[in-house]
């Protein structure tokens, strides 16, 4: 009798551990590789000297990627998002990083925000004006480039409060 118990405690714990040591791996994504892009931006905050100026403190700029474009074999039919990163402008300067994949290109579409900003014009005048680009500063990323890119806003128009 005790060895039926032992045989049938043995196969019951036989058992046991063949349907607990039978999970299956889950998949864990693998993070996307990043790339940074650094850069400054300028415009004519003044009118009687030569050259651009920085824009100021807290001018935002956007950078949308489709996430089609993150994926080796994109699947038909499926509808992507549009991936939106935003950073802002510090003394002239904005850094940011941005999902990139290294089998293909990776196009980035930037939008410089319009912003309200006092010109100074010839004689000594200050104006408050919006400031809008109309350029087109898209590009494209692949892993392991640095890129360092100069924007401008390259129109301004008067603002009345």
């Amino acid at each position: 009798m005790k060895n039926i118990i032992s045989i049938m405690l043995i196969a019951s714990l036989g058992i046991l551990l063949v349907f607990t040591g039978c999970k299956e791996d889950e998949y864990v994504a693998e993070p996307l590789k990043t790339v940074t892009i650094k850069g400054h931006v300028l415009t004519e905050l003044d009118l009687t000297n030569v050259g651009m100026e920085k824009v100021p403190n807290g001018t935002k700029l956007i950078f949308r990627i489709d996430s089609k474009d993150l994926i080796a074999v994109p699947e038909a039919g499926y509808t992507y998002q549009i991936l939106q990163y935003e950073t802002t402008v510090t003394d002239g300067n904005f850094t940011i990083t941005l999902p990139t994949v290294k089998f293909k290109n990776v196009p980035v579409e930037v939008t410089l925000v319009d912003f309200v900003a006092r010109q100074t014009q010839p004689g000594d005048i200050k104006k408050d004006m919006i400031f809008t680009s109309t350029s087109n500063f898209d590009f494209n990323t692949t892993e392991g480039e640095t890129y360092y890119k100069v924007f401008n806003y390259d129109t301004y128009s008067y603002y009345e409060f």
